[in-house]
């Protein structure tokens, strides 16, 4: 039987999709990980043969993390199982070596055909999420002239409260132009928008 360790912040969710994997008798999870550094020493002490990932850790972000995780164990097969559904999220993660991509929502036959796929050698990315690339314009995404400005001193190394003074902005004002940013760059953490918009070019 397959042997999967789920990464997952979320308690209820990880628990979930363990009993639902135990009932459905294709895999066996031997492991549940909550961050980031406890998913890296499960995988080294117990080399899975599967990696169910999601994307936001409250330590970092998951997809950044892949590479760390290969180190470890070089032949385990990593599946995203997340919430996430923008296309440049499933860009990115397909990019750093991701052979699955599935969406939470996505129907519990969907979701076993997809691991077993993966399981077996093949890339599987679930039916919303292809149709989410396929419908995925090559255009930058839209920044109004404020949140180009905002962007900019994130990547310069400004701090929210930093920039709020800068800008004569309320902190709150700062708050939510970052989490527009960071859904329309697909971004789950600053980390992760300042690379992104140094790589497409945006400041």
């Amino acid at each position: 039987m397959l042997r999967v360790i789920i990464a997952d912040d979320h308690h209820l969710v990880a628990e979930g999709i363990a009993k639902l994997l135990h009932e459905s008798r294709v895999a066996k999870v031997v492991a549940i990980a909550h961050d980031i550094i406890e998913t890296k020493e499960m995988i080294a002490s117990m080399q899975p043969q599967m990696l169910l990932l999601d994307v936001a850790m409250p330590d970092g972000d998951g997809i950044d993390a892949i590479r760390q995780f290969r180190e470890s164990s070089p032949d385990m097969r990593i599946v995203i199982l997340t919430a996430y559904a923008e296309s440049s999220v499933i860009q990115r993660a397909i990019h750093n070596g991701a052979e699955g991509y599935i969406l939470k929502n996505t129907d519990t036959e969907e979701l076993i055909n997809g691991i077993c796929m993966v399981a077996d050698g093949e890339k599987y990315v679930c039916k919303e999420a292809q149709a989410i690339l396929s419908n995925t314009k090559e255009a930058l995404p839209e920044l109004t002239p404020r949140e180009r400005e905002i962007l900019q001193l994130i990547v310069k190394g400004y701090t929210m409260k930093e920039i709020a003074k800068r800008l004569f902005l309320g902190f709150e004002t700062v708050h939510s132009y970052t989490k527009s940013l960071r859904q329309k760059l697909g971004c789950s953490n600053t980390a992760s928008l300042v690379r992104t918009a140094i790589e497409k070019h945006l400041v």
